[in-house]
This record gives structure tokens, sequence and C-alpha cells, in this order.
């Protein structure tokens, strides 16, 4: 079983009924629906899509909508593609009301012309594209192309200064919340923060009861870098977004920074998703460079929680090929006997010492015992989250009567999310060796671990163990 979960972005390509089924089947585990890109309808269409499927082959699918942020942005060019040529002249306009061609384009920032200087380098197509401003006209700045390529519809872009001059929290943005919570999706990426302040605004817009989508910020500035303990405190879990960080830092820096961030997650028990560029030669070829599956294992080693697939999934021709691909990197790295080390603490338990010590605890029990698996009933999702922080060697059951706890566990490393009736009265110690019995997690005669909180109001006390022989 792959421990390490995959997250798939929806595009074109894998739109359509048939398509998204494929890529389910083929082993997604959280569905990416990126709100830059497409109307909120369509998102929201997508989103009761994957519910129903998910429900049809019988899985928990957690889905994740990625607010657009103030991420600058170019903006439509002619027949979705056009090829920039190194020395050419090329103008950005900070005007959003043309269609982009080989000489010329709009973004998505009214005052690119402002924040402009000669000499400065602007980077198009995530980095791809690279251009030196040469002076500013009104509200247009004329640049010469020192890196050629082809340069997509809105696509991502980056000034020097600008992006502390946008709005943490766009329009689009306010639509994107719209949509996502009443969607219900599990998770919200937010795009470009720069620090805690930023994850706390969107959480305050949440609905104050029921299911609230987990926070999910993307580290992609040089300021999340630096504001990066404050962030992680304030998230639910975190995204290693490279591409954006890629620019805003030198590209050398970016492995190391990986495996910082993945490190200081695991040790704060959040989960950590890595992302961008990892399968990217999958987008239009059918096998991978060999230094991308070095890449995907890398992560898997570094303690990632889950992997992520951006345009390989969303307009590539291999999206099930890609899939298969990656878990089958990150299932072979999972074997590595330097891939399952316990954190040497977990800097969450300051703040609930109690429950993370009975999970813990219970994770060192199951491995003296060799137990063939760790149960936990759960109404919040906390004690499966607590559980798999500390990477125990055998599989473990996140087990739930409500489909949103199960969808919040989908992202969580190592965590099977298994759906039990909603019956009060029913016993919950047989009702969670039921179910890993149906999922063929266990067998008759298993020794397995229950960890689970009191019954009473308050969910997420984690405070009690008990080896069963099943």
């Amino acid at each position: 079983m792959r421990r390490t979960k995959i997250v798939a972005t929806i595009g074109p390509a894998t739109a359509t009924p048939n398509a998204l089924r494929r890529l389910l089947e083929a082993g997604v585990d959280v569905v990416r629906l990126n709100a830059a890109h497409s109307d909120m309808k369509t998102h929201s269409n997508n989103a009761r899509l994957v519910r129903e499927l998910a429900s049809e082959l019988g899985r928990s699918v957690g889905i994740l909508v990625d607010m657009p942020g103030p991420k600058i942005r170019s903006g439509l060019v002619v027949n979705d593609e056009v090829e920039l040529e190194s020395g050419q002249e090329f103008v950005l306009s900070g005007r959003e009301d043309s269609i982009g061609d080989a000489q010329h384009v709009s973004t998505t920032l009214p005052d690119l012309a402002q924040w402009a200087r000669p000499g400065d380098e602007v980077y198009l197509a995530d980095g791809a594209i690279v251009l030196r401003v040469l002076e500013s006209i009104g509200k247009d700045v004329r640049t010469e192309v020192l890196r050629g390529g082809p340069l997509r519809s809105r696509k991502g872009m980056h000034l020097p200064r600008a992006e502390a001059h946008v709005e943490p929290f766009t329009a689009r943005d306010a639509l994107a919340l719209e949509m996502a919570i009443a969607a219900k999706v599990d998770f919200l990426g937010l795009s470009f923060v720069r620090r805690a302040e930023d994850v706390d605004r969107v959480r305050a817009m949440l609905p104050k009861r029921g299911m609230r989508p987990a926070l999910v910020p993307k580290i992609e500035t040089a300021a999340a870098i630096d504001n990066l303990a404050g962030i992680i405190e304030a998230a639910d879990a975190v995204m290693v977004a490279r591409g954006d960080l890629g620019i805003q830092m030198p590209a050398r820096r970016v492995p190391l920074l990986q495996k910082e961030i993945i490190r200081a997650c695991n040790m704060a028990g959040k989960p950590v998703i890595t992302a961008t560029q990892m399968l990217e030669s999958m987008t239009r070829s059918p096998l991978p460079t060999r230094a991308e599956v070095n890449d995907v294992a890398n992560a898997v080693l570094d303690g990632t929680d889950a992997l992520m697939l951006s345009e390989e999934t969303a307009v590539g021709l291999f999206p099930c090929e890609t899939v298969r691909m990656m878990s089958e990197v990150a299932e072979s790295a999972e074997g590595s006997p330097r891939e399952h080390g316990h954190p040497e603490a977990i800097t969450a338990a300051i703040t609930d010492r109690v429950a993370w010590a009975v999970a813990h605890a219970a994770v060192q029990a199951a491995e003296d015992l060799n137990v063939a698996a760790i149960l936990c009933p759960t109404r919040s999702g906390l004690t499966a989250h607590r559980v798999a922080a500390f990477r125990p060697k055998m599989p473990i059951a996140g087990i739930s009567t409500s489909p949103q706890v199960l969808g919040g566990l989908c992202l969580v490393w190592g965590v099977q999310p298994l759906l039990v009736p909603d019956n009060s009265e029913a016993d919950q110690l047989r009702q969670a060796i039921a179910a890993a019995r149906a999922a063929r997690l266990v067998r008759d005669g298993d020794l397995v671990a229950v960890v689970f909180g009191s019954t009473g109001p308050r969910a997420g006390s984690t405070d009690s163990v008990r080896i069963v022989r099943v």
C-alpha cells in the first residue's frame, strides 16, 4: 500500500467523467481545482463530479481548491500559445483587455509600469522566459527577450518588488472561496502567502460551524521563507510551491529549502505537499526523465506527505500514466529503510501534550508488538493526523462516519480513510475492526492498535489506546 498521497490537477485533459474516473482509478487521492483558470461554475461542477465518481468507486477522495491569490499573470494570447525569440523586443501592458501575440501581452498588474525599472529582469511562463526591462511608456513596459520560449495564456509572471504592492486577497479569491464553501471542499490552497496573518485572514472568513476546509498556504515567496515558522503554525497543511519559489529565490537554494520546509512541517505534525514540475516531461512524453524519477523519490525520502501533479494531469497527453508512474516511484522509495524515520520530537505537542503523547505511545506499542494496523476511529480526523505524524511502519486506518472528515484525511501520509455507518448505538471498537477487516487491512488472529478519544462533546481529544486481537 502506497503511503505517500497523490494530488492531481483537473483541467481540459481530465475534466470529462470518463477521464476523471480513469484518473481516480489510477490512484489519485486528492483532486486539485485551480481557481486561477476556468470559471467557478466549471469548478463547482467538477467538484460534484469528483464526489459522484468517488462514491461509485467506493473511495474517499479529497478536493483542493487552489485560490488564485495576488499572483501576477500574463494575459490571454492568440491560439493559446505564442513563441518568443531571444533578442526580440516584447511589450508588457497593464491593460487586461487585449489578446496577446508574439509582440505584446497584457498582465493582471495595472500598475506594472510604476514598479518596473530599467534593467529589471521579468520572468514569464513561470520562469521559463526571461525579459529585461528597457523603459516604461504610459501603462506599457518595453522589454528585450533574454531567454525565449513558448508563452501560453495566463501563465505566472514575476517582477521584482511587485508582490509587495498587491492585495493578498483578491476579488477572484472571494469568488473562489464562496464556491469552495458551497461545494464543501476539503482543502483551500492559499497563493502567495507572505505571513501568518494572511492565513488567519482567510480562516476568519470561513463558516463558524460545521466542517470547514483545511487551509494550505503555499510557500512560494521569499517573504514566506522569512516567516516560515509562523505560517506553519497558522496552517492546517503546507504546500512547497517550487515553481514560484525558484523564481523568487536562487534556484540552487530550492532543494535545500524543500528539505527545510518538509522537516519543519514533519516536526509540527502538519501535512506537507511537494509541488511543481515533478513529472513535467510526461505532459508530452509517456515516460519521465531519470532526473524526474529521482526528484519524486527524494521528496518521499525527505518526508513529504503528498506529491502534486499540475500540467501533467490538467493538459497532459498521458495523465493516467503519469499518476501510475508517480505511484510506482513513491511506493519504491517508501521501501527504503531510511524512509520510515520518526521525528525526534513533535513541536505541536507543546499545545496538546496528552493527545500527542498518546499518539506517540500508540505508535511505539504498535511497532514493539508488530501489529497489523493502527485503527483510528475519529470525529475530527485529528487522531489519525497525530498517529501519522510519527510515521509508523504499519497501515493507519482513519475511521469515521463523516465523509467530510475522511476527505480531510486523504492528504495525510499513510492514512487509509474508511467510512462506517452513522450509528450512535454501535460499539466503536467492533465497528472499527469490522471496517479494517472489510478493507483487508487485518485478518482473524492479527493484533491491532486502536487509538481514540473518550466519548464527550469535545472532538479531537485523543486520550486512549488499546491493543486488541482480531
